[in-house]
């Protein structure tokens, strides 16, 4: 498990460019953090990287919005998934078998649902008070914590973890 601090946007950026990198048609993203820790903002520059050149925006109402990037997305919201049945009805595990690459906010409410591996990136802001503008912009400073799990990563993990500790100091 990698802890980090991510100083503004830019990190934020930069940290989904180096997940983004080793991805793979598949490959469960599972985003957790409160309401504002930057889940969306992660969400966009990781889907930015992936090809993806549609506007992303939050999928909190539809629950899954699809996108083509250098292979299917998927970017999955569950914050308002309230049991076993509901979530069996967005398909995900299908998404997954079929080579899509999901994103799924709100995700720690699935862990292990969808298999043993995954990369959870946790969010937490920092900055008790930053503007409207900040928040949107996803400049306010975050805590990140990044963990790969599972043999689907096993050949990966080492070289990521590698790429995220050469950038940041990590704890």
């Amino acid at each position: 498990m990698l802890r980090f601090v991510l100083e503004n946007a830019q990190d934020t950026e930069l940290l989904a460019r180096t997940v983004a990198n080793h991805l793979v048609p598949g490959d469960l993203v599972i985003l957790s953090g409160d309401l504002g820790a930057g889940k969306t903002v992660f969400a966009r520059a990781l889907f930015r990287h992936l090809g993806v050149n549609e506007v992303v925006t939050s999928p909190t109402f539809v629950l899954v919005k699809s996108y083509q990037g250098r292979f299917p997305v998927e970017h999955v919201d569950i914050y308002r998934v309230n049991d076993a049945e509901e979530l069996d009805m967005l398909c995900i595990a299908e998404l997954l078998e079929e080579g899509h690459l999901v994103v799924i906010e709100w995700g720690e409410k699935a862990l292990g649902l969808f298999g043993p591996s995954y990369v959870q990136v946790s969010l937490e802001r920092l900055d008790a008070e930053v503007s409207v503008d900040e928040e949107v912009a996803g400049d306010a400073k975050r805590f990140a914590t990044v963990e790969i799990v599972g043999p689907q990563f096993s050949g990966r993990r080492g070289q990521m973890e590698s790429e995220i500790g050469e950038i940041w100091s990590v704890a």
